[in-house]
């Protein structure tokens, strides 16, 4: 059986035209040739989608590199946000390219501090316990500079924090 290619009737053999839509039916030598014409360009389209989908992934790839290492300055406020949200990411697997992040979370928590100070007893724990809001910066950023990641647990000891702090001060990437 053969069906017309624009509105699906089926026809009879030997029509040239569909008698339902009136198209002009090709004949077998030039359904043949067409097709052929079809297959050229659907393997040609393949090829060029194929090439971009390849160019696309490489793109991609090259953007998250340029976003890992250029990413955008954050402010006192969302700073802080950032830092509470990834507060309890200790694996520094997502190194952190930014100075300002550290250092914003690091006056935020010097500021809770102040407060906390004036708190009898409790106070101290408190202040203790905001300290751990940094480790996980600490992490991030040591692992930007490719240092030992662990050190980040120093900030949770009163003067052996300072030693992490001084690696971030001279902020030397060793390659």
């Amino acid at each position: 059986m053969k069906f017309c290619p624009n509105c699906g009737h089926q026809l009879e053999a030997n029509v040239k035209f569909c008698p339902a839509c009136g198209a002009q039916l090709t004949t077998d030598k030039q359904s043949v040739e067409a097709s052929a014409a079809q297959a050229e360009e659907t393997s040609e389209t393949t090829a060029n989608t194929d090439s971009r989908q390849q160019e696309d992934h490489f793109k991609a790839h090259q953007n998250d590199q340029e976003n890992q290492e250029t990413q955008p300055q954050l402010g006192f406020v969302s700073s802080i946000q950032y830092i509470m949200q990834h507060c309890f990411e200790f694996n520094g697997d997502i190194p952190e390219s930014r100075k300002s992040v550290f250092w914003w979370g690091f006056l935020g928590v010097a500021l809770l501090n102040l407060v906390f100070v004036a708190i009898p007893y409790l106070g101290t724990i408190l202040c203790w316990a905001t300290g751990l809001l940094l480790v996980a910066a600490t992490m991030r950023r040591l692992a930007y500079l490719k240092q030992n990641v662990g050190l980040g647990w120093l900030m949770m000891v009163p003067v052996a924090g300072l030693y992490p702090l001084f690696l971030m001060l001279t902020d030397r990437k060793d390659d």
